[in-house]
């Protein structure tokens, strides 16, 4: 499937999607063909992968200024890993200690949903993502996480996108995600 053929399946509302990519796939170039799609609609993209100030360098060259987006309260970003490692805070960002805290994270997706003011079936939620998540997190506790936060997705009615890399999960871990979503794109 073409990357332009994967995000008109994406932009469909109310949908929990399993998007897994190809290690060669310029994933940025993803993301931002989303973000673009979702100008209208709100989101949270929670960042396990990378720092909220790294994400924005790597948008910018896309010519998406994240930064204007977190200002103006298009887009939310909860990053998992600024904290950790040391990196600078950007303006407008959430911030959890570890990718390893789980209802930190939770916690901080039910803080944001509280502040952004979000409308059913214009509210948008992605997770990067899931390969990293399992670094810190034991398979069980992951995929419960997913499932509440799944359940969540459907209950206010928001479309989901999780990500993760072509063969980067153990079979089990890839079918039992797979069977919570609403479409599998490899």
């Amino acid at each position: 499937m073409q990357v332009t053929d994967e995000l008109s399946v994406i932009t469909q509302t109310n949908r929990v999607i399993f998007l897994q990519t190809r290690l060669d796939q310029d994933y940025f170039k993803i993301l931002s063909k989303f973000l673009l799609l979702n100008r209208y609609c709100k989101g949270i993209y929670v960042s396990s992968n990378r720092s909220a100030r790294d994400l924005a360098e790597k948008l910018r060259r896309h010519n998406l200024d994240l930064h204007a987006m977190l200002q103006n309260g298009q887009i939310f970003v909860i990053d998992l890993v600024s904290k950790s490692v040391g990196d600078q805070e950007i303006t407008g960002a959430f911030y959890v200690s570890s990718p390893s805290e789980l209802s930190a994270t939770q916690m901080a997706i039910e803080e944001v949903i509280n502040r952004m003011n979000p409308k059913p079936r214009k509210t948008w939620l992605v997770i990067d993502s899931v390969p990293t998540l399992l670094i810190f997190n034991g398979a069980g506790a992951l995929l419960h996480f997913l499932h509440f936060l799944i359940g969540r997705l459907r209950v206010l009615e928001y479309t989901g996108v999780i990500f993760t890399v072509e063969g980067s999960l153990s079979s089990r871990v890839f079918s039992t995600v797979a069977q919570l979503c609403d479409i599998v794109i490899k």
